[in-house]
């Protein structure tokens, strides 16, 4: 099995959460963002990166003083999968954009992106994270749709060959 680290920022504990979750069912490394150096991401064959969108639609700040890094990385043969917290309602016109950001800088850094989502089943009315039909990556929604999480975790890892 590849070595796989799941990296996370996170402010209310949500997306700490989750990605704990992620991290025991695939027995891989948990790393919060912010001690994180973008040489050590070279590690791992795979990372799944997961950031709540904070405000209107901005990068959770942990991330966003991480991405200089993360864009100068060479993540070059190194599968990424993001995943990102949103609340589709109250904020409908901005709903899960920070995987766009996220989606940007692992792609600027070579990485090859994988586990797109698709965009059926929320009610939101923009995002930055949708390229055609599909999210960027795993869209979750704690306020409004907690009750899903886990059967779309589950269906998202298997999609990629991680599930258990």
């Amino acid at each position: 099995m590849a070595t796989i680290a799941v990296i996370y920022g996170s402010d209310t504990g949500n997306t700490r959460r989750i990605s704990e979750i992620i991290a025991a069912r695939l027995k891989a490394d948990c790393l919060d963002v912010a001690d994180c150096s973008a040489d050590s991401l070279t590690d791992y064959e795979m990372l799944i990166m997961g950031a709540p969108t904070v405000n209107q639609g901005e990068l959770q700040p942990d991330w966003d003083y991480f991405m200089p890094d993360l864009e100068d990385a060479d993540l070059s043969g190194i599968r990424v999968a993001l995943f990102g917290l949103g609340d589709q309602k109250e904020y409908g016109d901005t709903f899960v954009d920070a995987l766009d950001n996220l989606a940007e800088a692992v792609e600027q850094s070579g990485a090859e992106l994988v586990g797109q989502w698709p965009v059926e089943g929320y009610e939101f009315t923009e995002s930055r994270a949708v390229r055609g039909n599909h999210f960027v990556g795993l869209a979750l929604d704690e306020d409004n749709q907690p009750e899903l999480t886990g059967q779309r975790l589950q269906q998202w890892l298997e999609s990629m060959n991680l599930g258990n």
